[in-house]
């Protein structure tokens, strides 16, 4: 995986640990996806990353979607329907402490050892 699609799942994964379900979170996600999708270096995850937040914040996800125009690329992708395990696979997570570290920021060590 190159260097700097790594930087946008990091930057993403920070992102979703930050979320505390408010109205500026909208414009955190809006700023978010708008501001990846103008990269030309890559084909960025985005709908591995909607799946994500569709998955781990349903309320804002759904939020976010209202948020969009219609028929737009950002719209469409919205919309697509992605399973939550194949998504994070595609975004190199593959265990349970590599999601526990990307979603909570922190590895429960009692959840794994149980």
């Amino acid at each position: 995986m190159r260097a700097d699609k790594q930087l946008l799942i990091d930057e993403f994964f920070v992102m979703i640990r930050k979320l505390n379900r408010t109205g500026a979170d909208i414009m955190h996600v809006r700023e978010f996806f708008w501001k990846s999708s103008e990269n030309r270096a890559f084909i960025p995850p985005t709908v591995e990353f909607m799946t994500v937040l569709k998955t781990y914040n349903a309320v804002l996800f759904h939020e976010f979607r209202k948020s969009l125009v219609p028929n737009t690329s950002m719209h469409i992708l919205a919309n697509v329907h992605m399973e939550a395990g194949e998504a994070l696979i595609s975004l190199g997570i593959t265990t349970l402490e590599q999601l526990q570290l990307a979603v909570k920021g922190k590895v429960n060590v009692h959840a794994i050892e149980g």
